[in-house]
């Protein structure tokens, strides 16, 4: 029999721990019913339900901010808590990739803090889930997230690129199998048809190789035909709202603006700088600002499935579950819309 202040002690400890009991959805003390359980969220190939002829452009695509940090050993800067297996799995599409060039090899870095992980690592991890899921496409936003480090850096960040597509025994033949080479802007954005077990690339880098001769790999960051939004530096949880006024006006126009494949929407639902990226994503611990940018904007994409037609790439940081899935279901919706 337990005494009455062992109950008395064990009644609190469950109390505290309610919230994630009933959400399942809590990480490092912080609780979001739309973030941090996308192990929970199944769906490997979504994307087979879809028609070939529709556009990239016109899907609904969730996706991750930083999406190699969950090994970071600073929490300013982990921007998720699972890994790019699970993230695959659980439906994410869009994947924000950031690399230099360390000891003449490309590494994932988020700033100057490495995160453990290869750029090599990347691509395999890709190429398997497309290999095993040939009807899905995957977006894949390469960036050069800064200088060299390291030593004997003999090749430029694209001649690494290019060393890992077409010469480097462990990932040529997947390159060669799943990189989609968009370097003609004069040519429609790809369909989903096209990119079926591909990658899209979303070119963030310079090219400072004289021998490449300013070649592009895919859509240009930044460029014509991209709408982004990406207000990243908030100063203080204080400011959050901030934030989500940038956000809702850019999943307004992703939902308002035609189907012509002009475009490519991406939405970024994360924030730094003056926040930790999980206050931003989940709110804050203290309560000053209770529900974080993966709650406000789950909410609005739940509310605007109803006559809704297309949210974009939805960009966050510890997704959730509810997140992923409120996503997705925009592009049966859509079918159904639309006759497609």
């Amino acid at each position: 029999m337990l005494s009455g202040t062992c109950t008395m002690v064990l009644f609190y400890v469950l109390l505290s721990l309610a919230p994630c009991i009933v959400s399942g959805a809590c990480y490092k003390g912080y609780e979001s019913a739309y973030s941090f359980d996308a192990n929970r969220a199944v769906y490997p190939s979504w994307m087979k339900g879809l028609p070939n002829h529709v556009n990239i452009t016109s899907l609904s695509i969730p996706g991750t901010h930083d999406t190699m940090t969950y090994d970071i050993k600073k929490f300013s800067l982990q921007c998720q808590n699972w890994d790019l297996a699970t993230q695959l799995n659980a439906g994410l599409r869009y994947f924000d990739i950031r690399a230099r060039m360390k000891d003449n090899e490309l590494h994932i870095f988020h700033a100057s803090e490495p995160t453990g992980h290869s750029y090599q690592d990347v691509l395999l991890a890709m190429f398997a889930f497309l290999g095993a899921n040939p009807s899905e496409a995957i977006v894949m936003r390469l960036k050069e997230e800064g200088r060299p480090v390291g030593h004997n850096n003999r090749r430029t960040f694209q001649e690494a690129f290019n060393y890992a597509r077409l010469d480097s025994l462990a990932t040529k033949s997947g390159s060669q199998k799943h990189l989609y080479i968009y370097n003609d802007t004069a040519q429609p954005i790809p369909t989903l048809g096209q990119l079926r077990s591909k990658i899209f690339i979303l070119q963030n880098w310079i090219d400072t190789s004289k021998k490449a001769g300013n070649q592009t790999y895919g859509l240009q960051w930044e460029g014509p035909q991209m709408m982004l939004e990406d207000r990243w530096i908030i100063p203080s949880p204080a400011h959050l709202d901030q934030k989500w006024e940038a956000i809702e006006p850019a999943l307004e126009k992703a939902n308002r603006d035609p189907l012509d494949n002009q475009h490519i929407y991406l939405a970024h639902i994360s924030a730094s700088v003056g926040v930790l990226p999980i206050e931003a994503a989940a709110g804050t611990k203290n309560g000053t600002y209770p529900k974080g940018m993966n709650d406000k904007t789950g909410e609005w994409v739940d509310s605007h499935l109803k006559g809704g037609v297309r949210t974009g790439i939805v960009i966050f940081d510890f997704p959730g579950r509810k997140a992923i899935d409120g996503v997705i279901k925009w592009n049966r919706h859509l079918v159904k819309r639309m006759g497609l």
